[in-house]
């Protein structure tokens, strides 16, 4: 009952994205790409664009070392303990 559930789910995003792509293939969303290409650059001086971009370590960066962290002590706690009563 689970496998055939996921196999729809693969097979029903499979067909939406191919939906999609014809679709953007057929409205000619692709054919401006030149002029796509600079949009994030608008409105920036010289200096913003030749200045490397700051680190920001915020958050979301805390939060992920946190998650690994925290994986990484209970997959050493899990394989101690596995190995240790294998003996």
């Amino acid at each position: 009952m689970f496998v055939p559930v996921w196999i729809v789910f693969l097979l029903s995003g499979t067909a939406m994205a191919v939906v999609v792509l014809l679709w953007a293939m057929r409205t000619r969303q692709f054919d401006e790409q030149q002029r796509a290409r600079y949009l994030p650059l608008v409105g920036l001086t010289a200096e913003e664009l030749a200045a490397p971009p700051p680190i920001r370590r915020g958050a979301s960066f805390v939060a992920l070392l946190t998650i690994l962290a925290v994986g990484t002590l209970v997959l050493g706690l899990t394989l101690m303990k596995v190995l240790g009563g294998a003996r």
